[in-house]
C-alpha cells in the first residue's frame, strides 16, 4: 500500500453505532461484547457524535463519585442518555481520503478513531489506529500475519 491509498481500502465497513437516546448501558454492552474503543453516534442515520472507551470511563467515575447510598451501576448507566455525553464535534473522513491524510489527523489531533461518512454525514466506516497497525504490518513484513483477520472500532 501506498501512502495515497484510499481508506476505504482499510478502514472497518458498517461499524456499531448508537443514537442519541440509548443510554450508557447500551454503550456498555457493545465495548463488551466487540472490544471496540469507539462507537459513532447517529441519529436518521446521519453522525452527530462520538463516544469513546475513555469518554464512558470517565462517566462511570463521575457517576460512582457523585452516587449516594447502595447504588447499582447498571442503573447508574441507565439514567444517562448518550446525547448528554457524546463529543458532538468529530474529525471525519471522506472514503477517498488517503492513508496519509488520515495519518496527519490522527499524529496532530491524538485521535485514535475517525469516522468515514460519506457528503451527506451517512456513516460508511471508521478508521481506527489499529487500522492502520494493520496496514504498517503489511507493509514492513508481507510474509508474516501479526493479527487476526476481523476489524475494530
Amino acid at each position: 500500500m501506498q501512502r495515497n491509498t484510499p481508506i476505504s481500502r482499510v478502514m472497518t465497513r458498517d461499524p456499531e453505532s448508537i443514537k442519541p437516546e440509548d443510554n450508557l448501558e447500551r454503550v456498555r454492552q457493545i465495548f463488551e461484547q466487540h472490544g471496540f474503543h469507539h462507537v459513532p453516534v447517529l441519529e436518521h442515520g446521519k453522525l452527530v457524535g462520538i463516544v469513546s472507551y475513555n469518554d464512558y470511563l470517565q462517566k462511570i467515575r463521575d457517576l460512582v463519585n457523585g452516587a449516594t447510598g447502595k447504588t447499582n451501576v447498571e442503573d447508574l448507566l441507565r439514567g444517562v442518555l448518550v446525547k448528554d455525553m457524546m463529543t458532538p464535534e468529530v474529525f471525519t473522513l471522506q472514503q477517498d481520503d488517503t492513508l496519509e491524510t488520515a495519518v496527519q489527523i490522527f499524529h496532530t489531533h491524538q485521535f485514535h478513531a475517525l469516522p468515514v461518512i460519506d457528503p451527506e454525514r451517512h456513516l460508511v466506516g471508521i478508521l481506527t489506529t489499529n487500522d492502520l497497525m494493520r496496514v504498517l504490518e503489511v507493509m514492513i513484513a508481507p510474509e508474516k500475519s501479526y493479527v487476526e483477520d476481523g476489524n475494530d472500532g
